[in-house]
């Protein structure tokens, strides 16, 4: 079970960030199978509030062979075909800096997972377990198990030019063997196919242990491009119209500070003339009558 503070945190800011960018389209799970050919590719990358001009901030790759390095971004895609019926090859690329590496493998799905030699895969669940509340395991080897609780649905950020993604948010944590469980990464998924769309914080899984990869930490893993045939519903952000909108809003506010200013001035112009010419006829007035009484007398 997620631990209650962690997952108090993570409610309100997901609640926060669901009401500032919510919108008409909902997530709702379907039985519909992945596609027989596809591609999902992520970039890593610190986010801005992360760093400040004083240090560079990240990520950090651990290697299995104890050797670490802290790349500013990365790039990794998951490819999967089926070659006959029940059959599949999954593809796994992986490059930051100097470091390219990519792996083709025989793969199994079953109960809407995909497994590598007898392991699942974080990049693929089963879309019916997408239900809020409902507790996943999403895998586990003998040292090893990583499982969360669904949350609720959410449109998340990619790098698809100002377009968020839905998706269902899972809360998890890893589990090591005779240790005590950690936090792990919130992880989110396609609710039609059950892709994987985002990550964030230290992700580990089976392919990158095949690229000799123990686990990368930090960070957030963006979705990046994808294969056409993946149909996941995109929702413009609004972060990309707040440009736009407040030069309309200071157009408008200009032209109404210059309206009500020129109406302003007209009036007390208009104003001031009124009380010259009223100030006139009175001393006229007082004139004529004097000149009245003189010529009386």
């Amino acid at each position: 079970m997620i631990r209650k503070p962690f997952l108090a945190v993570t409610y309100t800011l997901l609640c926060l960030s669901s009401l500032f960018f919510s919108s008409s389209v909902t997530c709702v799970t379907s039985t519909s199978s992945l596609p027989s050919t596809f591609y999902v590719t992520y970039q890593g990358y610190i986010q801005n509030y992360f760093s400040t001009s004083n240090e560079t901030v990240s990520l950090w790759v651990q290697f299995l062979n104890g050797t670490s390095c802290g790349p500013k971004t990365m790039n990794f895609t998951f490819s999967m075909e089926e070659t006959y019926e029940n059959e599949y090859i999954v593809k796994f690329m992986l490059e930051f800096d100097n470091f390219y590496d990519e792996i083709s493998v025989p793969a199994t799905v079953s109960n809407g997972h995909v497994y590598i030699d007898s392991t699942p895969t974080i990049f693929v669940v089963n879309p019916n377990s997408l239900i809020d509340g409902n507790t996943i395991e999403l895998f586990q080897t003998e040292n090893l198990t990583l499982s969360g609780t669904v949350f609720r649905d959410i449109k998340t950020d990619t790098l698809l030019n100002n377009y968020r993604v839905a998706s269902k948010v899972v809360i998890t944590e890893y589990e090591p063997t005779n240790l005590d469980p950690y936090t792990g990464p919130l992880l989110f998924f396609d609710p039609l196919t059950g892709v994987l769309v985002r990550a964030s914080d230290k992700i580990t899984d089976v392919l990158l242990n095949k690229l000799g990869v123990d686990f990368i930490r930090g960070g957030v893993f963006d979705l990046l491009d994808y294969s056409e045939n993946m149909n996941f519903t995109l929702v413009r952000s609004y972060s990309s119209l707040v440009g736009p909108i407040l030069i309309i809003i200071f157009i408008v506010a200009f032209v109404l500070v210059v309206f009500f200013a020129y109406r302003a001035l007209k009036k007390k112009k208009r104003d001031k003339r009124k009380t010259y010419t009223n100030k006139s006829l009175k001393f006229r007035f007082v004139r004529y009558q004097n000149m009245r009484c003189l010529y009386v007398l």
